[in-house]
C-alpha cells in the first residue's frame, strides 16, 4: 500500500507548534515573522527526516504562477530541433523555470489538442515552433493570457519571434557555389509544406530568376528506393546543383549520390540550408548554412521571460544572421 504523504501538519505535530509556522519557515519567511533560528532549523530538518516533499501545485494555486513554460515543438527527431529544445530547456531551468515539452510532428490538429493541455496544465508562458497558420492558434491563445513567443518558425507581424529571415538568407546561397549553376533543383521532405520552407524556396527562385539559373523544386520522396530515382532523372536531366532545405534532407540527397557514383563537387554541387554536426564526417564534407540555434533558444527565452515580468509593447520580429560553412560539396 502507498504510504501516507507527509503534510505541514504533520510536520508540525511532530515539532509542536502550529502548522502556519511551519508553513513559513518552508517558504523561507521565518525571519520575517520572527521564528527563532533555532526552532526554523529544527522544522527544517523535521521535514527532512520525514522525507516532505512540498505540494507544487498547492504553491501555484497561492502564488497564481506555476513557473512552468510550455514548449512545443514540430519535429523533436530533428537535429535541429533537439538542439533548439536542449537550449530552450537549460535556459529557462538557469531562470527558475520548468519546461513541459510537447512534439507536434508537424501534425496541425495534435499541435491544437497539445496546446489546449498544456494550457490546462497552468503554464505561465509558451515558446513554439508551429506547424499550423497562426489563424488556427489564435481562438487558443485567446483563451488564455498568458504570454507566447514564436521560435523559428512565426506567428504574425504583431506576435513576438525569433528566428531568421528564411527568403534573404535562402537566395544568398545561390552566390557560395563555387561554379554559377545552370540547373537548380531545391528539394524538401514530402511530409507537408511549412511556411520556412515555403520562403526558403521563394527566397531561391527570386535569385535563380534574377541570375538567370533554370530553378525546379521537389519533395523528396521518403522512401528512399523512389528518392534515389528522382535523383539520378535530376542529374540525368542536366541539374549541375542540389540545395537541400533541411540537414535531413540534405543526408538523404548525398547518401543517393553517392550510391549512384555521382562525382560531388565535379559532377553536381551541393549546399544544405541548415548544417549538422555530421556533414563534416562526410567525404567531402557537406558544405551548409549554419542556422543560429543556440541564439534563437536563448533569445526565445530572454523574450519570454520579459513578457513574464513586466513589457507590454507590442510583439517583435528578431531577426538573426546564419553563417555559411564552406566545406568540400559546393
Amino acid at each position: 500500500m502507498r504510504e501516507k504523504r507527509t503534510s505541514l501538519d504533520d510536520i508540525a505535530k511532530s515539532v509542536g507548534v502550529s502548522k502556519a509556522t511551519v508553513s513559513f519557515v518552508m517558504n523561507g519567511r521565518g525571519d520575517e515573522f520572527n521564528i527563532s533560528k533555532e526552532k526554523q532549523r529544527i522544522i527544517r530538518e523535521t521535514a527532512k527526516e520525514m522525507a516532505y516533499v512540498p505540494n507544487f501545485f498547492a504553491k501555484s494555486l497561492r502564488q497564481g504562477k506555476t513557473k512552468t513554460i510550455g514548449v512545443v515543438l514540430a519535429d523533436i527527431t530533428n537535429p535541429f530541433y533537439a538542439e533548439l529544445c536542449k537550449t530552450i530547456q537549460e535556459e529557462l531551468y538557469a531562470k527558475g523555470y520548468s519546461t513541459l515539452i510537447v512534439n507536434t510532428n508537424d501534425d496541425k490538429e495534435l499541435e491544437k489538442i497539445l496546446m489546449r493541455e498544456l494550457i490546462q496544465r497552468s503554464i505561465d508562458g509558451m515558446i513554439i515552433s508551429p506547424c499550423n497558420a497562426i489563424d488556427e492558434l489564435i481562438p487558443i491563445l485567446h483563451d488564455t493570457h498568458i504570454p507566447v513567443v514564436f521560435s523559428d518558425r512565426p506567428g504574425d507581424e504583431n506576435a513576438d519571434f525569433i528566428g531568421v529571415d528564411n527568403h534573404l538568407e535562402a537566395g544568398k546561397l545561390i552566390t557560395f557555389f563555387s561554379k554559377k549553376p545552370t540547373k537548380l533543383l531545391a528539394l524538401s521532405q514530402q511530409k507537408g509544406m511549412t511556411r520556412i520552407i515555403e520562403e526558403r524556396i521563394d527566397g531561391i527562385k527570386t535569385m535563380c530568376d534574377k541570375t538567370g539559373i533554370e530553378f525546379k523544386h521537389v519533395n523528396l520522396d521518403e522512401n528512399k528506393e523512389e528518392a534515389e530515382k528522382l535523383i539520378q532523372k535530376a542529374v540525368k536531366d542536366g541539374y549541375d546543383s542540389f540545395l537541400p532545405l533541411d540537414n535531413l534532407v540534405a543526408l538523404k540527397t548525398y547518401t543517393a549520390l553517392k550510391k549512384l557514383k555521382v562525382a560531388i563537387p565535379e559532377k553536381v554541387q551541393l549546399i544544405s540550408f541548415d548544417d549538422s554536426s555530421l556533414f563534416t564526417y562526410m567525404d567531402p564534407p557537406i558544405s551548409a548554412l549554419g542556422m543560429p540555434i543556440l541564439q534563437i533558444g536563448q533569445q526565445s527565452v530572454d523574450r519570454l521571460v520579459d513578457r513574464l515580468t513586466e513589457i507590454q509593447e507590442p510583439g517583435k520580429h528578431i531577426l538573426l544572421s546564419c553563417e555559411f560553412h564552406a566545406r568540400g560539396t559546393h
